[in-house]
């Protein structure tokens, strides 16, 4: 390397050095305020996040700011220029363009700041005409329009094209998945009350992965699911380090708890089924995790609206833990929760879980615990 080289890379290496010190004790607050912002749009409310945008210009941290900037770069090019061309992956014309269908409804629809305002007539309208216009089915249009909203045409026609495919209904929004590569592995998975034997499909790559993965411009996206029929659970396998204490409390455990609550408590509403599963998660973590895993609980708390279940038991969670932890209605105070014990906050989610048993023993029919 040359003399003059060295020279300019030292200097730059210390110029980074010097501001990442500069702003490092702001770190975690600036971290705080970029996960809020990011959990606004990963729960589908993308107009919120573009005002929260709008008032943090950019952070002091000049790493976090570097990625903060390149992502309001890729969700203004996305939701507002809208320059944003959408790649597709599968190599399948049929897929991409249903998979651009999805997305074209996704941009739309996830900027309206009013849940009531929401539609999803237009997209399926738009499958509709694309399906009759590219002959995918024997359907009259009147048949197809009728039957549209099951999904079982759209499924047919992506499994005929050799691809998998899921369909949800999640805070307010239709969604897709769809992929073509996956493998399998089994699991004895320890939970409070049952040793569950689950077969875990792996996710290898998707071709389209649902809306808050779309809205957050890739920073959020679902980690998997439970099928309670075949006893399966589904992972994004790109979401986890199967090593990780991530991989075996918050998705094994998370997912398995479901499984089993599928079964014993079929009328628990979506809130109450994610309440006992973050329950769980907080039973089990150590301290190489569960501040962090509180910290994301805080951020992504809102219980203004029970049918957005993962925020509503966030905030559940986190008001029941701090009335037995602080004595207190909602600690939002990470840093209080860090003088908190492992064993101490082990102990308090062991309470509420047990709690939530005790009411489920006595009516397992009920619709809400909490």
């Amino acid at each position: 390397m040359k003399k003059k080289t060295r020279n300019i890379l030292l200097i730059s290496i210390s110029i980074l050095v010097a501001l990442f010190f500069y702003g490092r004790h702001n770190f975690d607050n600036d971290r705080q305020s970029f996960r809020e912002i990011v959990s606004l749009a990963g729960v589908g409310d993308v107009s919120t996040a573009f005002i929260k945008m709008e008032e943090r210009k950019s952070f002091s941290n000049p790493i976090l700011n570097f990625i903060y900037q390149r992502w309001k770069k890729k969700m203004y090019a996305r939701f507002v220029s809208k320059e944003e061309v959408f790649e597709n992956t599968s190599g399948n014309k049929i897929v991409n363009d249903i998979s651009n269908i999805y997305r074209e409804y996704w941009r739309v629809e996830l900027m309206k700041p009013l849940p009531e305002s929401r539609t999803d007539s237009t997209l399926y309208n738009n499958i509709t005409d694309y399906v009759l216009s590219n002959k995918l089915t024997r359907l009259s249009k009147d048949s197809l329009s009728k039957n549209v909203k099951d999904d079982s045409v759209l499924k047919e026609i992506i499994e005929k094209e050799g691809f998998k495919v899921d369909f949800k209904f999640r805070n307010g929004f239709q969604e897709i998945f769809i992929w073509n590569k996956e493998s399998t592995k089994k699991y004895e998975v320890i939970l409070p009350k049952d040793t569950v034997k689950t077969t875990v499909v792996f996710i290898e790559s998707y071709h389209i992965n649902g809306y808050d993965e779309f809205a957050t411009a890739g920073d959020s996206q679902v980690g998997g699911w439970a099928i309670k029929e075949s006893a399966t659970l589904y992972c994004n396998k790109g979401s986890y380090d199967l090593n990780s204490e991530t991989f075996e409390v918050s998705y094994l455990k998370h997912e398995s708890l479901h499984f089993t609550d599928l079964n014993n408590y079929p009328n628990l509403s979506s809130a109450d089924l994610e309440y006992r599963s973050k329950v769980i998660e907080l039973m089990y973590y150590t301290e190489e995790t569960i501040y962090d895993k509180i910290g994301i609980f805080m951020i992504g708390a809102n219980k203004a609206n029970r049918d957005n279940s993962h925020p509503y038991a966030n905030y559940i969670l986190i008001q029941n833990m701090s009335k037995l932890i602080f004595n207190s209605d909602f600690n939002s105070d990470i840093n209080q929760w860090k003088k908190v014990s492992v064993d101490k906050i082990n102990k308090a989610a062991s309470s509420l879980y047990e709690s939530s048993e005790n009411i489920l023993r006595k009516d397992n029919s009920l619709n809400e615990i909490i």
